[in-house]
């Protein structure tokens, strides 16, 4: 997935990109941070970095760099998967969260529960191996251990391991960030297919990438 590819397939989406000679960012404004993917020249080839650039008001920014890739098409997959991931919230998730506050099946962090989290999962129609809220650890899922008044959640990769695990929280916050992270694990995967079933991308995200969804 090259760069003019997923410049095109951000675009279709709604996300606009900003293209320069060795550089692709997010769309911003003045002022506003973004998210880069820079191409380094080097004399056997090249790298790419990709970075968190906070603006500043002397317009002076800040990069922070988050990783390197070896070529241009392990940097593009990254920088593509971190802007849906950034899309998906506002667009989706979000937009959940505002249609459901004030009613029975509200889900916001202060008043979260489990049965409304299942209900809703439920209604939504995700996959039920794609979750496991009650204690019970399965793989390829977002597990939720919880007691009386607190809880953390995480995510379980096929071989069993623990990734992207929270901090305790209160009862009601744990659940509300379990539940939003079902709620992407289950986009990754829906664009994942969409990818590969249009061919544009041959071969599917691994781990590494999966997780930047999470």
């Amino acid at each position: 997935m090259e760069l003019e590819r997923i410049c095109r397939l951000l675009k279709q989406r709604g996300e606009p990109i900003i293209a320069k000679k060795n550089s692709i960012e997010t769309f911003h404004e003045e002022g506003e941070d973004y998210y880069r993917l820079e191409r380094e020249r080097l004399a056997g080839g090249e790298q790419w970095h990709y970075f968190y650039v906070r603006s500043k008001k002397e317009k002076v920014a800040e990069k922070e760099h988050l990783a390197s890739y070896t070529d241009e098409r392990e940097g593009a997959r990254i920088f593509y998967l971190w802007t849906m991931r950034s899309h998906y919230r506002e667009k989706y998730i979000w937009k959940i969260h505002e249609y459901l506050r004030d009613t029975d099946y509200d889900i916001s962090p202060d008043v979260a529960t489990m049965e409304r989290a299942l209900a809703v999962l439920s209604k939504l129609h995700i996959p039920r191996h794609l979750y496991s809220l009650e204690n019970e650890q399965k793989p390829d899922s977002i597990n939720l251990e919880t007691d009386w008044d607190s809880g953390r959640s995480f995510y379980i990769d096929l071989k069993g391991e623990r990734h992207r695990e929270t901090l305790v929280r209160s009862k009601s916050i744990a659940v509300s960030l379990a539940f939003d992270r079902v709620l992407m694990l289950y986009l990754f995967y829906q664009e994942q297919d969409a990818l590969f079933q249009s061919n544009e991308i041959q071969t599917l995200f691994n781990e590494q990438e999966r997780l930047v969804f999470l």
